[in-house]
């Protein structure tokens, strides 16, 4: 049986307004293949995500260092999700639209640098959060059920925290603090909103 983090001790550590509802987790559970194939999904975009953030930003060397590493990690758990996925006769999921990710993602200034730069990083920083915690509130759910899910799980959630922890900071380099301060708790309430809507889908962010 892994050993993991308890779910109380990792949600202390996320700057997350809201909590995902445990009646996702039994959902998810109950639906382990339908979670895996989205994951897949998910994994993939992470990795385009932080490549594409390289070719926005091919000057801020301390970023491309970072995105790299963060795309190299993210290939490696697509990799490993898809192994479970093959092993269980499944497939990843084809492309699918995210509620979650687009209702962030419409929030997003569009006009203004550095503000573009600190809107992408930010959202980076939420969906590696939620990720985080989802992974966790699942593992608790089925550690008894599916040890192999169980043990993929929480090798990622730690993953996924320090994935947020990156974003953040590279985020906190662009601006002054009070006004990165304000801009972080208002992405904080956008995405307690939108999370508030979810919780309905055995996805990663369903």
């Amino acid at each position: 049986m892994p050993t993991f983090e308890s779910l109380e001790s990792v949600r202390a550590e996320l700057p997350l307004l809201i909590w995902t509802p445990q009646s996702w987790a039994a959902l998810a559970a109950d639906n382990l293949g339908t979670f895996l194939a989205d994951h897949a999904i998910c994994e993939q975009q992470a990795a385009v995500f932080g490549l594409s953030l390289i070719g926005h930003y091919p000057d801020d060397a301390d970023l491309v260092v970072e995105m790299g590493k963060l795309a190299a990690e993210e290939v490696s758990h697509l990799r490993r999700v898809a192994s479970l996925l093959h092993r269980r006769g499944l497939a990843p999921s084809g492309k699918r639209g995210n509620p979650w990710v687009q209702a962030l993602r419409k929030n997003m200034e569009t006009n203004r640098s550095p503000m573009l730069k600190v809107d992408r990083l930010l959202v980076g920083a939420l969906i590696e959060a939620r990720s985080c915690e989802r992974f966790t509130t699942l593992l608790e759910e089925i550690t008894d059920r599916d040890p192999e899910v169980a043990s993929l799980l929480a090798d990622l959630g730690p993953a996924e925290k320090r994935h947020w922890q990156t974003f953040h900071r590279l985020a906190a380099r662009e601006i002054d603090p009070e006004r990165f301060a304000e801009r972080w708790q208002r992405w904080l309430t956008i995405e307690r909103d939108a999370c508030a809507q979810g919780g309905v889908r055995p996805t990663v962010h369903g």
